[in-house]
């Protein structure tokens, strides 16, 4: 069957090559009337700033205009009956140059720097750590701090001051982001991983009712799959909230990758560490983008974050050594129990869940945890992306995208997004996508 080329985009195609078209010669018109019009009075020095700016900008036009031709919508949107015509050969040729420099796997410069030319996103995932943020947001003790010439307390109260001034500006949280979110690198590796397990999903996902199923599970499905002893997990996913949750696997993850337990999965380890610390960028650095499964996950950050900031205060110790003495901590009583439930701090919780984790390892020696934990990832990650506003998604599309967009995207090509599902009455649509 042949399916025809819709015209509406082919339509705005041509639409935005000739408002291109018209900016750039309505530049080049000016340009030209300033050049042989007469500058008398005029300094030489205004003259060429002037000719500067209209070169610039006419360059600028060339370079949209150029990336409007050869973009993936022109591409996609060629019709076919013309296959063989003047514009299609120069689209495939320059198709057939990108994708000769897309081997992932070369080490070699040029190719590298080529391939990051012709990138469609950024190919990184903004991350951000919430034992990294509390420990250098931890209030320093003024006996710790080094005396020079006698200012110790001078310093002390200035960075006091420093720190309310930025919150009564209401800067603290751009500031935050300057300071302690990263860009890490999203490997193939984590890409394959995501789309193999999202793939396995789908293919199990013969009927609206298991699609929806799959569609909610939140680390749910994903320790049901693996049977006893991992079931003991579920109170971490069924019976809390979604941003409770997805706070305690965060804490819970960094907990375990800070301990030198002897697990030999390296790569699931730093997908674990990728997505954890991407998860918590959504939901405090994003919330209008997570707002449809936030809660009051701003509330437990803010919360968990005071708990972890007065505890960390006890002592002078980098990542590894706070979250060995997290672990010291004796969790036998229930932590509401203790600090009553005005406080929605998790991070004690999140301290026992880490020690399930480590004991359930012992039980299960044929399971890995790390594989367990990066599955529970990944459906955390499906479960963001299948249920925020789909407006969003679009808007984030138009920026270059998410790695959650993207994600949300393959969802619905797998037909297991929640926004696409069929009705009754109809059969279920599913596209089969290859690597």
């Amino acid at each position: 069957m042949r399916f025809s080329t819709p015209r509406l985009p082919w339509c705005i195609v041509r639409k935005d090559t000739l408002s291109a078209f018209f900016l750039f010669f309505s530049v080049v018109g000016a340009l030209a009337l300033f050049y042989f019009d007469e500058k008398h009075g005029f300094h030489k020095f205004d003259v060429r700033i002037t000719h500067t700016l209209l070169l610039g900008a006419i360059a600028l036009d060339i370079i949209a205009l150029l990336m409007l031709i050869f973009s993936d919508r022109t591409v996609a949107f060629i019709d076919k009956s013309k296959k063989n015509s003047f514009p299609a050969n120069i689209l495939n040729i320059v198709l057939i140059f990108k994708r000769a420099w897309g081997n992932e796997d070369s080490k070699n410069p040029r190719t590298k720097f080529k391939r990051h030319l012709f990138r469609r996103w950024s190919e990184s995932v903004k991350t951000y750590n919430l034992i990294d943020y509390c420990l250098k947001e931890c209030p320093e003790r003024i006996d710790t701090i080094p005396d020079c010439l006698g200012l110790k307390y001078f310093r002390y109260e200035i960075k006091k001051m420093f720190g309310k001034f930025t919150a009564y500006l209401g800067v603290k949280d751009f500031l935050d982001y300057l300071k302690y979110v990263e860009s890490q690198p999203f490997t193939p590796e984590l890409r394959n991983f995501i789309f193999d397990e999202l793939k396995k999903k789908s293919e199990i996902a013969d009927d609206s009712e298991t699609a929806k199923e799959i569609c909610s599970a939140r680390g749910d499905w994903v320790l049901r799959d693996h049977g006893s002893p991992w079931t003991k997990l579920l109170k971490w996913t069924d019976d809390v909230d979604y941003d409770e949750s997805l706070l305690l696997w965060h804490i819970a993850t960094e907990l375990c990758l800070n301990t030198n337990d002897g697990d030999t999965a390296e790569k699931r380890r730093k997908f674990c560490e990728t997505l954890s610390n991407y998860m918590l960028y959504l939901l405090v650095m994003q919330p209008t983008m997570m707002s449809a499964v936030a809660g009051i996950g701003q509330i437990r950050f803010r919360d968990t974050c005071a708990e972890a900031k007065k505890f960390f205060s006890r002592g002078e110790w980098d990542q590894k050594e706070a979250c060995k003495k997290v672990l010291e901590v004796n969790t036998d009583v229930k932590p509401v129990d203790v600090k009553g439930d005005r406080s929605k701090s998790v991070l004690f919780d999140a301290c026992m869940l880490a020690k399930e984790l480590e004991e359930l390892k012992k039980q299960d020696m044929s399971v890995n945890k790390w594989d367990v934990m990066s599955e529970v990832w990944v459906e955390l990650l499906s479960y963001a992306a299948s249920h925020c506003r789909a407006n969003t998604d679009a808007q984030l599309l138009s920026k270059g995208g998410e790695l959650i967009t993207f994600v949300w995207l393959l969802m619905a090509h797998f037909g297991i997004g929640e926004q696409f599902q069929i009705k009754e009455g109809h059969a279920r649509a599913k596209l089969i996508v290859g690597k």
